[in-house]
């Protein structure tokens, strides 16, 4: 996601990295960082290049709030602070990097190049059952997510549930059970689905909210890019099976 609240800004790197190709197969923009929090919590973006200066809200509370809504994501602040000025104003610690305006296009890809390796490997496939961590607190954690996938889950809520911080909770997960928080989250909610899917008569709408995606639209999309088909072609699918199986029975009773 590009955040700027300058159109041209927006306009130019977008421009910067799909002439890079880079294999970013989803850019959004936000012209503040009211707007940018909004979208980064509804599409669970992966990485942000956000300016600080803007109006509404700035890109430093911004990137505090991305940071603990959406603990994967990676802040880039784009930014006319100088080095001595970032350190001064503590930035550093709200981003993952930072670039200096105005960056040549290679130094934007150089800084993008660095993370996307990251968000690719590290996207759930299925969800290998993980029943016992070896830690008490990421067993109960886990058990929370998988009996509460319907509601918003965030760090916070999950950290307070063990007494934990965010930032120790995120890293001890990833330790024990070899997910992020938002992959585990991600992966149990489409194991859910794709159960509602194959055994209900919900419809996929009901399906997505009861797994806990509430814009449906976006929880097509995480299905087809984990399962290589729309949820509506999986439902089909499964139909289609049991219909054949019911007929093999049939003509084996008959």
């Amino acid at each position: 996601m590009i955040v700027d609240d300058e159109p041209l800004e927006r306009e130019v790197l977008i421009m910067i990295i799909r002439k890079e190709q880079l294999g970013v197969t989803q850019l959004f923009e936000a012209q503040n960082g009211l707007d940018a929090v909004t979208i980064a919590k509804q599409k669970q973006t992966d990485i942000v290049l956000m300016d600080i200066k803007m109006p509404v809200m700035d890109g430093m509370e911004a990137a505090g709030i991305i940071k603990n809504e959406v603990p994967d994501c990676r802040v880039i602040f784009l930014t006319a602070y100088d080095e001595q000025e970032l350190y001064g104003r503590n930035l550093t610690s709200r981003a993952d990097d930072y670039l200096l305006k105005p960056a040549h296009p290679n130094e934007i890809k150089q800084t993008l190049v660095k993370y996307i390796p990251e968000v690719k490997n590290s996207n759930p496939g299925t969800l290998e059952t993980i029943e016992v961590s070896g830690n008490e607190d990421i067993d109960k954690v886990m058990k929370y997510i998988r009996n509460h996938l319907h509601l918003d889950l965030h760090l916070d809520t999950l950290a307070e549930l063990v007494y934990l911080s965010g930032q120790y909770l995120s890293r001890l997960f990833k330790q024990k059970t070899g997910y992020t928080i938002t992959q585990y989250i991600t992966a149990c909610r489409l194991e859910r689905a794709k159960h509602f899917l194959i055994y209900s008569q919900k419809n996929v709408m009901e399906i997505s909210e009861e797994c806990g995606f509430y814009d449906s639209n976006y929880f097509a999309r995480v299905f087809k890019k984990y399962e290589g088909i729309s949820p509506t072609q999986f439902q089909q699918q499964s139909l289609l099976s049991k219909k054949k199986r019911m007929n093999t029975f049939s003509n084996f009773v008959m």
